[in-house]
């Protein structure tokens, strides 16, 4: 797509100072509509429209008659234009379509989401990253789209487990020996400190929700039905970046290998106290990836490493402290802390934060909750009655019993249990009752149908329920979603002015492609035509020929000074330099592109050689040097470094058009727009109302 565009930039871009006539100025219109600024062929341009675009792109503050007269004669003179692409349907095309709702989306997107909501979300991460919780959990897995019967023995399972847990038994222990987290059976579900961002979102919500030494309720994740004991909180230490230095040994080491590990420990440290700097004895470290950094490891926070390597660290006081060693499972280290840094505050976080929710599953709740509010303002409603009678009933049953609710949608349990055992056959069979109602559009089986096969989902008779449910309720955010995008221009003038903006840029540019640029560039007959009438505006002033000589390296630039003035010399280069670019020392002659390929085989863009002619007056260095020969070294911004080699002087004249093609194209251009702008003035007549009009002058 283009580059988004401002319309009013975009208008001054293409359109010359002083629009073309046909503009009668009075002072009030017979429409008697105080709103009416302009009118322009059919069009009725209201005061609201006109002062909305002139002030939006309009930096002057001191608005004078003439500056808005200047302005009125622009904005006609783009009215006109978009009134001809209308007419000849340029807005009709496949292109422009396409083109135009890429930027509605854009536009579009921060309407649908709930602002209030995500700003919300974004307080509450950074209320929680003000602390670290411990937390021991217990999983009982259960895939997301796993049968009503698999959902219910896993929940059954979870529940029985908390209520032994909440009659006295020990949690680890009940962790240990029935979660389906492997780490259990080592750790007894503990997961030590961690902080926002750092688990999935319902699970980050209850452990900072449930209070210290309570038992949370049972939630569920993408991973299945959970239980945490909250163990602890405290304030986020914030981050601390260490070195280190590693002995490995292994969980299994040998006693061999545990006595030589202890030998190195001991050298280690007696080195370190006989002043021998920890930076030097880090390349001695096992951990080989960071021993290349002199030992230095990212900056961590809580949960990130093994508990007794993270404490060590974090237990060191001040900067360039070392701690003793420390064992854990990888083997032994001694510490060295670096720096030490808080939490930032909330304003220099806030982005990141935004960033790492638009990443994270809590990005949805902005969602979920506008489309509570269009359920709410659209008036939205299901069938509901109580009856249940097949697995569906009863995995919805269970569902709504965990979510406290006794409502069930009866013709979507009927659409499920009709196709229970045909998911796979190419049409649905429906009974075309209505799901659900929104705005008053009744939204039935049938429609539902169409969306499982437009978006090809499948479905394993085993799990229909379960997953139809989801694709339901998928669908239903759709529909929600879709309808309050229909509703944008209707619900906020804003938009609406925003996307007309956008509308009639695109028109405008694609129009003035058509009628203007690529018009000159490729009617070559014309734009010949129009060379020979006006030649005479196409002159050289007094011209240089040069070759200019560009190198990063000022050594190398002096080499290439000396080589271009003794190109015969031979003696000036190696004889493996004469090797590698073929030449024979008998008939020795340095070019340019023989240059280019010496001072750039090792790295390109040593040197850069272009040749052109300058006119006089036009180049500050080749004026000061108007002489034939090579000019002093110049510097340029970059630091690089360039010479010229002026070779010959030619005299003013005529420019061939192949030498001024490029400005007959940008004069012929001009000329066919104004042509243009013209007729269009004929074709469509303007009128302007100065008692509205002059409302803008301060």
């Amino acid at each position: 797509m283009k580059k988004l565009f401002n319309l009013f930039a975009f208008m001054f871009f293409t359109i010359s100072a002083i629009a073309d006539g046909n503009i009668t100025i009075k002072k009030s219109n017979s429409y008697d509509d105080p709103s009416l600024v302009l009118k322009v062929g059919p069009e009725k341009v209201k005061l609201q429209e006109f002062e909305s675009i002139f002030y939006k792109n309009n930096n002057e503050k001191n608005i004078t008659k003439d500056y808005l007269n200047e302005y009125t004669n622009l904005f006609i003179d783009f009215k006109r234009k978009v009134l001809y692409a209308e007419e000849n349907k340029m807005d009709t095309s496949s292109a422009f379509k396409k083109e135009l709702a890429g930027y509605r989306k854009q536009l579009a997107r921060p309407y649908l989401t709930d602002n209030v909501a995500e700003e919300k979300l974004v307080l509450e991460a950074y209320d929680r990253m003000k602390y670290e919780v411990r937390v021991s959990h217990i999983l009982i897995t259960v895939p997301q789209n796993a049968s009503p019967i698999d959902t219910l023995n896993a929940y059954k399972t979870i529940k029985s487990l908390r209520n032994r847990v909440l009659n006295g038994e020990e949690f680890g222990l009940i962790a240990q020996q029935f979660s389906n987290d492997p780490s259990a059976k080592s750790n007894l579900g503990d997961l030590g400190y961690f902080s926002a961002f750092r688990m999935v979102y319902p699970f980050e919500s209850a452990a900072y929700n449930t209070p210290v030494g309570n038992i949370s309720n049972i939630f569920r994740t993408q991973f299945g039905y959970h239980i945490l004991k909250s163990v602890d909180k405290r304030e986020n230490r914030g981050e601390v970046k260490v070195a280190h230095i590693m002995i490995e040994e292994r969980e299994d080491a040998t006693l061999n290998e545990k006595k030589s590990n202890q030998e190195k420990l001991k050298q280690l440290i007696e080195s370190l106290n006989d002043g021998v700097s920890f930076e030097e004895m880090t390349k001695y470290s096992d951990d080989k990836g960071s021993a290349k950094n002199r030992g230095e490891l990212q900056w961590f926070g809580s949960g990130h490493m093994v508990p007794e390597f993270e404490n060590t660290a974090f237990n060191l006081k001040n900067i360039g402290d070392v701690s003793d060693p420390v064992k854990t499972m990888y083997g032994w280290h001694v510490i060295k802390l670096l720096d030490k840094r808080d939490i930032p505050s909330f304003k220099d976080s806030k982005d990141e934060i935004k960033n790492k929710i638009k990443r994270d599953s809590r990005s949805s709740r902005g969602v979920e909750s506008l489309i509570s509010k269009i359920k709410k303002e659209y008036n939205f409603s299901e069938k509901r009655t109580r009856s249940h009678n097949h697995d569906f009933y009863i995995f919805r049953l269970n569902q709504l019993i965990l979510e406290n609710r006794r409502s069930y949608n009866d013709n979507l349990s009927e659409f499920c249990e009709i196709n229970y055992k045909n998911w796979d056959r190419d049409s649905y069979k429906t009974k075309g009752k209505t799901l659900f109602t929104l705005d008053g559009v009744d939204y039935t089986q049938d429609n539902f149908a169409d969306y499982l096969k437009l978006n090809k989902i499948k479905v394993d008779s085993a799990n229909s329920c379960p997953v139809v449910l989801d694709r339901y309720n998928d669908w239903v955010n759709k529909i929600c979603l879709d309808y309050e995008d229909s509703m944008l221009e209707e619900k906020y003038p804003e938009f609406k002015a925003i996307m007309k903006e956008y509308h009639d840029g695109i028109m405008l540019f694609d129009l003035m492609d058509k009628m203007v640029w690529s018009k000159a560039i490729n009617d070559t007959v014309g734009l010949l035509n129009y060379y020979n009438s006006t030649k005479e505006n196409y002159r050289w002033n007094e011209r240089a020929i040069a070759t200019v000589y560009t190198s990063n390296d000022p050594i190398i630039a002096s080499r290439v000074r000396n080589l271009i003035n003794n190109r015969d010399n031979s003696s000036l280069l190696s004889d493996e330099e004469i090797s590698f670019l073929n030449l024979g020392k008998g008939e020795f002659y340095l070019s340019d592109s023989h240059l280019l390929k010496l001072m750039n085989r090792n790295k390109s863009n040593n040197l850069k050689i272009s040749s052109r002619s300058f006119e006089k007056g036009k180049s500050e260095i080749i004026d000061k040097n108007w002489v034939k020969g090579i000019t002093e070294n110049e510097s340029n911004l970059d630091g690089s470094v360039f010479f010229a080699d002026i070779k010959e002087f030619k005299n003013g004249g005529l420019k061939s058009f192949d030498e001024a093609k490029g400005e007959v194209i940008t004069n012929y251009q001009n000329y066919l727009e104004n042509s243009w702008k013209i007729k269009l003035a004929n074709k469509y007549p303007a009128e302007v109302y100065t008692n509205i009009l002059y409302k803008l002058v301060n």
